[in-house]
């Protein structure tokens, strides 16, 4: 059952080298996602974690 205060979370992770992070916001992640694939052209995804 899920309860009524948890809250949306984010799980980045590249999937060609060690980056991952884990967010409460989702501009945060997509910011993570963005800027990780513009600097080195890795393939990087983003979830959202109920």
């Amino acid at each position: 059952m899920k309860s009524s205060t948890s809250r949306k979370r984010y799980h980045v992770v590249c999937r060609e080298c060690r980056v991952e992070g884990l967010f409460d916001v989702a501009d945060d992640a997509a910011d993570l996602e963005r800027d990780h694939a513009a600097e080195t052209g890795h393939r990087v995804a983003v979830g959202r974690v109920d």
